[in-house]
C-alpha cells in the first residue's frame, strides 16, 4: 500500500471513529462469548515491542466456553500454531470489519473438518490456510469454536480483535457497545519531566526527574511542590494505567491531551493501529522504564523516527522550549474509552543552565554515535556490526565492549550498545569464531547472554565468523548445539479393535529449541498437536488414521541446529 493511500485510510477511519470516540455509540457486533465480559487486557495496552491489539476477555478460569461469530460473515482466514495466537479464527464480514478470534481451544465441527482435510493435503499441523473467497460461511451468534489457552497465551481467555477488512488495521472494540462495566477513571503514578538534547537541562541535572503523585485518580497532585527549572526543551513522560470495575488487572488508556497554559499542544488517541507500525511503540514509550520495571509510560513528545498514527495534535513534535523566564503550567488530562479521567499539572519555569555543568559530546574510546537516518558500521577484530537506517529512533552511542567467557563457548563474549536502547528492525551481527571441528560447523550458534542463561538465536557460519541478524542490543556470544531433541513417552496405546489411540509425548530440546517434527504410522503421515507450554505432542484419535490393524509408528524430531532424534514403536 502506497503512503498516499495509507495516509487516506488512515484519514478516513479516523474521521468515522472520531465521531464515536466513546463506548456504546457504534452497534452492530454482538459479543463472541454469552458470559459477562470480565477483561484482563485491552486494545493500545502496552506489550512487549508493541502495543496490544484487541481484548483480552477472561474465560472464567477455564477452557471450552462457546465462541461466537460477532455477525454473518465468510471465514477468510484460519491459523494453527504453537506460539502467537495458537488456534485462530478470521471472519470478513460485509459490514467491511473482519473479526479474529486467537488462542482457541478447538475450532467447530464444520470448520475443524475443511481444516483437518488441508492439514492432511499439506502433512502439516502448523497452518496457516485461507479458504477459497466466499465458501466458508457463518451466521451471526453461530458458535464457531471453543475458548482456550493456546499459543503464547499465559493462561485461559479469548483475545478478540476488529480490523477494518481492506486494510487491517485494528479498531479498538470498545468503541462498541459491548457491556464492559467501568466506572473508574485511569491512574497517574506519576510524570517525568525529561531533557530532550545534549543542551537540555531539568532541574539543574541532564537526568530526567520523576515526579510521583499523592493521589492516583481524579484530580492528580504530585508529591514535590513548587516550580520545576528547565533549560532547553523538554518532553513529558505520563506514568499511567486504567483499570475496570471489579478487575485488579492494568490496562491501557484510551487518549492523553497536553495543555501549555490552557493551549492543547498534544493529543494521542487509542482508536486505531497499523501492525505495520506497531513496533514504533519502542518509540513512543519510555523504554527503560518499560524493560526494567513494566512501567507504562507515554511519552508526549515524538522521536525523529517514530511513524505511529496515534497522533491527533503534536507542536513541535511534542517538545516543551519555553521562550520567556516566566512560570508556565503543563497540565495532561488523561481519559479512558468510556469518558472517564484523571488530570495533573507542573508548573516549569526556564532558567539559564550553569557554563559549568554543560555536556560534551565527545564519545569515549571504542564507542561511535549511530545516526538513525544513515547507515552505520563498527568494526574490531573479531566483532562487526552493521545496522541499516531506519533501526534506531534517535541517534545513540553505539559501542562493542568483549570480556572473557566460559571456556565452552566459542568465542569471547561482546556487550553491544546499550540493552535499554530499542530498535525498529534488524541489524547484523559478525562475531569470529574459534576452531570448530570439521563438520560441526552448522551446529553453531549466536547466543545473547541475559546475565543468567544463553537464549539462542541461530545464525549462519561463513569462513570461520558467525553471522545473525538481531533486533536487540545486548550481550552475544557463539555456542555449540549437537545434542539431539529429548523424547519421551506418556502414552502409547495401539486399540485392539476400533480407532481410540492414545499417543502422546513430551518433546524438549537444550538449546537452539524444536525446530519441526513427523509422526508416520506404517509409513503414512499422521497430524501430532504440539503445545510447548507443556511441551507435549499428542494425536487426535478423532483423526481415525491409528487403528487396530497399524503395526509401526515412527517419531522424528528435529531441533533448529538439524540434529534428529527418532522414537520407533514395531511389533
Amino acid at each position: 500500500m502506497g503512503v498516499m493511500r495509507t495516509i487516506f485510510v488512515l484519514l478516513s477511519i479516523s474521521a468515522i471513529l472520531e465521531t464515536s470516540a466513546q463506548q456504546g455509540t457504534r452497534t452492530g457486533l454482538r459479543s463472541p462469548l454469552d458470559i459477562p465480559l470480565n477483561l484482563s487486557g485491552n486494545f493500545g495496552e502496552f506489550r512487549s515491542n508493541h502495543f496490544h491489539t484487541g481484548l483480552d476477555i477472561k474465560t472464567q478460569g477455564k477452557e471450552g466456553l462457546k465462541v461466537y461469530a460477532s455477525q454473518a460473515g465468510t471465514v477468510s482466514r484460519v491459523k494453527v500454531g504453537p506460539y502467537g495466537f495458537g488456534n485462530a479464527l478470521y471472519i470478513d464480514h460485509p459490514s467491511g470489519l473482519t473479526t479474529v478470534y486467537a488462542h482457541l481451544q478447538s475450532f467447530s465441527p464444520k470448520i475443524d473438518s475443511l481444516l483437518k482435510a488441508e492439514q492432511y493435503r499439506r502433512q502439516t499441523w502448523e497452518i496457516e490456510w485461507y479458504p477459497e473467497p466466499n465458501t466458508l460461511f457463518v451466521d451471526s451468534s453461530e458458535v464457531i469454536g471453543r475458548s482456550g489457552n493456546s499459543g503464547s497465551s499465559g493462561g485461559p481467555h479469548l483475545h478478540y480483535e476488529i480490523r477494518e477488512t481492506a486494510t487491517e488495521f485494528p479498531l479498538n472494540p470498545l468503541l462498541w457497545d459491548f457491556a464492559v462495566a467501568d466506572h473508574q477513571a485511569p491512574v497517574i503514578k506519576g510524570l517525568y519531566v525529561i531533557p530532550v538534547a545534549d543542551t537540555s537541562e531539568v532541574a539543574g541535572s541532564s537526568q530526567e526527574l520523576y515526579l510521583p503523585t499523592v493521589n492516583t485518580t481524579g484530580k492528580v497532585t504530585l508529591q514535590q511542590k513548587g516550580v520545576i527549572d528547565i533549560s532547553g526543551p523538554i518532553g513529558l513522560g505520563i506514568h499511567t494505567i486504567d483499570v475496570l470495575d471489579g478487575n485488579s488487572n492494568l490496562c491501557g488508556i484510551y487518549s492523553i491531551v497536553m495543555r501549555l497554559d490552557g493551549e492543547e499542544v498534544y493529543k494521542q488517541e487509542m482508536d486505531i493501529l497499523d501492525f505495520s507500525a506497531n513496533r514504533f511503540l519502542n518509540a513512543h514509550a519510555l523504554y527503560p522504564a518499560f524493560k526494567k520495571k513494566k512501567s507504562s509510560v507515554h511519552k508526549t513528545y515524538r522521536l525523529p523516527y517514530n511513524r505511529l498514527p496515534i497522533y491527533k495534535t503534536i507542536r513541535d513534535n511534542g517538545q516543551i522550549q519555553l521562550q520567556d523566564d516566566q512560570v508556565h503550567t503543563l497540565a495532561v488530562e488523561v481519559k479512558d474509552v468510556h469518558g472517564n479521567k484523571s488530570s495533573c499539572s507542573i508548573d516549569i519555569r526556564r532558567v539559564r543552565r550553569k557554563a559549568q555543568s554543560a555536556h560534551t559530546d565527545l564519545s569515549p574510546r571504542g564507542v561511535k554515535k549511530f545516526k538513525y537516518d544513515v547507515v552505520n558500521t563498527l568494526r574490531t577484530d573479531s566483532c562487526n556490526i552493521y545496522m541499516p537506517e531506519g533501526r534506531l529512533y534517535d541517534d545513540a552511542y553505539v559501542w562493542i565492549a568483549p570480556r572473557k567467557g566460559e571456556a565452552t563457548l566459542y568465542s569471547m563474549l561482546y556487550e553491544i550498545g546499550d540493552r535499554m536502547t530499542p530498535l525498529q528492525d534488524t541489524y547484523v551481527i559478525k562475531i569470529k569464531t574459534r576452531e570448530v571441528a570439521a563438520g560441526k560447523e552448522d551446529k553453531l550458534v549466536i547466543m545473547r547472554y541475559d546475565g543468567s542463561k544463553y537464549i539462542s538465536l541461530g545464525g549462519d557460519y561463513k569462513l570461520g565468523w558467525m553471522i545473525l541478524e538481531t533486533k536487540e542490543f545486548g550481550v552475544y556470544c557463539v555456542g555449540i548445539d549437537d545434542i539431539s531433541p529429548t523424547i519421551k513417552q506418556r502414552e502409547f496405546v495401539l486399540p485392539k479393535t476400533g480407532d481410540k489411540a492414545q499417543i502422546s509425548f513430551n518433546i524438549s530440546d537444550n538449546l537452539s529449541g524444536i525446530s519441526h517434527y513427523e509422526a508416520k504410522a506404517d509409513g503414512e503421515w499422521v497430524r501430532m498437536h504440539w503445545d510447548p507450554k507443556r511441551a507435549l505432542l499428542w494425536y487426535d484419535a478423532s483423526d481415525r488414521k491409528i487403528t487396530s490393524s497399524t503395526k509401526r509408528f515412527e517419531l522424528k524430531v528435529w531441533d533448529e541446529r538439524g540434529n534428529v532424534r527418532e522414537w520407533v514403536n514395531t511389533p
